[in-house]
């Protein structure tokens, strides 16, 4: 049977510093200790005549005897020693035990056990190595997404967005988690319909779809509390940050906020309504209808804060917009923009 290169690696690096303690060891017993057969001793003996130090030159090689039975080796001070890990790598090493235990990938007993014998490899000197904390995820969590990515089913999520103090409900089908700065989870979201990383801290329930928790947490805003779910109006774009802010999904909550928006684009900027997902939003396009070009979009579940947004920052494509709300809180919110640079001083 074939012998792995690793394997014999390892053996190698064992078998000098062994032999360099116990000289004249007998090749049957040195075989045993190392539990092959006297051949595979001999040809590792073998290969050391010619492993050394570069250069390559008969006195840069480890020299081996093995005539008469014992065995002899010289010239080999650089690996007359155990290896050792150095600092770096244990401490790598003990970072990576870390990251094992944040994300409950393996029995904290084990971890442990594991743990105390890099210590020991390194010869206690990883203790300072590496100060790093991993951030610790939720047991429950982990196992509720993890038995989501092994099964390939969806989970409805309630997630938490800081920009607009909102809680927001969206169905998911996770793919991986992976550690960057916090903990995030990668998946396929079916609510917005393409692939985004959620931050794990901010899930605050997760479970199969179909079954979604109806108890807000504790300590959320009045504004958080009272969002419910989040119906996207357009699939976000990173790389586009107009596109971006034209899927930004809104909430709802409220009489006003169920309005909805209805407008018609002039047609240089048409291509908005190409950004926006409006069937998922439960609504309707008609090309054409205020003259070539042109787009008319009803958007029934579009919430006031995202019709205010869009309208603000795409004002200018559009040539009709209601209700009359949202266009005058869109007036609003520019004017009171543009006030900030009537006040600003020559030096600003």
């Amino acid at each position: 049977m074939s012998e792995r290169a690793h394997d014999r690696l390892s053996r190698l690096l064992g078998l000098v510093p062994y032999l360099t303690r116990r000289p004249g060891t007998d090749l049957a017993d040195v075989a045993a200790h190392f539990q092959v057969d006297e051949a595979r001793i001999v040809d590792d003996l073998e290969l050391l005549f010619v492993t050394g130090r570069p250069g390559h030159m008969p006195d840069d090689l480890i020299e081996a005897e093995w005539e008469g039975g014992g065995v002899y080796v010289g010239n080999a001070d650089e690996v007359s020693v155990p290896v050792r890990l150095s600092p770096h790598e244990a401490g790598g090493l003990l970072l990576a035990l870390d990251y094992l235990e944040s994300a409950h990938e393996a029995d904290p007993t084990t971890i442990g056990t594991v743990r105390e014998k890099l210590r020991a490899a390194s010869g206690g000197e990883s203790g300072g190595a590496v100060d790093v904390d991993p951030p610790r995820m939720p047991a429950g969590l982990a196992a509720t997404v993890r038995s989501a990515m092994d099964t390939g089913t969806t989970l409805d999520i309630r997630y938490y967005v800081p920009a607009r103090d909102e809680l927001t409900q969206r169905t998911i089908r996770p793919q991986r988690l992976r550690l960057g700065r916090v903990w995030y989870l990668d998946a396929h979201c079916l609510t917005s319909g393409g692939e985004r990383s959620f931050a794990v801290e901010r899930i605050r329930a997760a479970v199969p779809s179909s079954h979604v928790p109806s108890a807000q947490p504790a300590g959320t805003s009045a504004q958080s509390r009272n969002t419910v779910a989040e119906v996207p109006v357009a699939r976000e774009t990173a790389s586009d940050p107009t596109q971006a802010e034209a899927g930004d999904p809104a909430p709802h909550g409220g009489a006003e906020d169920d309005a909805g928006l209805a407008l018609i684009l002039r047609p240089e900027a048409a291509w908005l309504a190409d950004d926006i997902d409006v069937e998922t939003a439960g609504g309707s396009r008609r090309d054409d209808v205020d003259g070539p070009g042109t787009v008319a979009l009803e958007l029934p579940h579009a919430g006031r804060e995202w019709a205010v947004r869009f309208l603000g920052a795409h004002g200018r494509g559009v040539s009709h917009a209601h209700p009359d709300a949202a266009v005058r809180r869109a007036a609003d919110v520019t004017h009171e923009a543009l006030s900030l640079y009537s006040h600003r001083s020559p030096e600003d």
